[in-house]
């Protein structure tokens, strides 16, 4: 059998790696990081050594959730719902928890106006909570809040005397907002207010103690009320337990009936 040697096919490979090594050889040569400064490197070295050591105080700190304390003066928000939406925080991680989350949770109970998430290291929480006041009865049957909300409660055990608030359905936030204004007008200058209505014809009127009653009308409420709290301070305030009712529905000035 004849024997046969391929020249070609090994001087090929010969060439093949002698280009290898003299582009190994070229790139040996070669230095990519010639031109970076040596502090660079100790920056990285600082930057990943810091990485590592805040890493480790984080789960150091981020302890599991053992105590859950609730507090504020609760009268209408049931703590069983309180606790339905606080359970999920046991065993979760101290400072890896949704603060926000679980406040949105809370805030959206009824009777609630606003809730506090406090962290207490090593493993507690603290949960503040600011209920909803109650504003007065609405239409002699609900109770309204002082988000303009209604409820169904027993009128057992609502106070005598709280305010009576009327108005067409709703109307609820509209009497709300002036009820707190009026209220806070009054309560400045010693006075109760007992009733506020808003008629199906869009005219406000209201009651104060002792059963004075104030008709404002539908238009320019806010200087009917300064024209009237005006005059309060100058003569009428010293006067008001002879005062049967008072009319500012009028462009200027005002009436009033004096008790026989």
């Amino acid at each position: 059998m004849p024997f046969k040697v391929n020249f070609f096919s090994k001087s090929k490979k010969k060439n093949k790696k002698l280009k290898k090594r003299v582009f190994i050889g070229k790139l040996s040569k070669l230095n990519f990081f010639r031109n970076v400064p040596k502090k660079f490197y100790f920056k990285i070295g600082w930057i990943g050594l810091l990485t590592i050591v805040l890493s480790l105080c984080f789960l150091a700190l981020n302890r599991p959730i053992e105590l859950i304390n609730v507090s504020g003066d609760l009268k209408r928000v049931p703590l069983k719902s309180i606790e339905n939406n606080t359970n999920s925080l046991r065993n979760k991680g101290f400072l890896s928890f949704n603060a926000s989350e679980v406040k949105e949770k809370i805030e959206s109970l009824d009777w609630v106006q606003s809730a506090e998430i406090i962290r207490q290291w090593p493993n507690k929480i603290d949960i503040k909570i600011t209920e909803e006041s109650l504003l007065g009865i609405w239409n002699d049957d609900l109770i309204l809040n002082s988000s303009g909300k209604l409820y169904v409660v027993d009128k057992r055990s609502v106070p005598t005397n709280i305010p009576r608030l009327n108005g067409p359905k709703g109307s609820e936030r509209d009497v709300m907002n002036l009820f707190i204004k009026i209220d806070t007008l009054l309560t400045g200058r010693g006075l109760y207010l007992e009733a506020l209505t808003l008629d199906v014809r869009g005219s406000w009127s209201f009651t104060i103690k002792p059963k004075i009653e104030i008709k404002l009308g539908k238009t320019e409420i806010d200087q009917k009320l300064e024209r009237l709290f005006l005059a309060l301070d100058q003569t009428l305030l010293a006067k008001i337990n002879k005062v049967s009712y008072i009319d500012l529905r009028y462009s200027e000035g005002l009436a009033i009936l004096w008790k026989k």
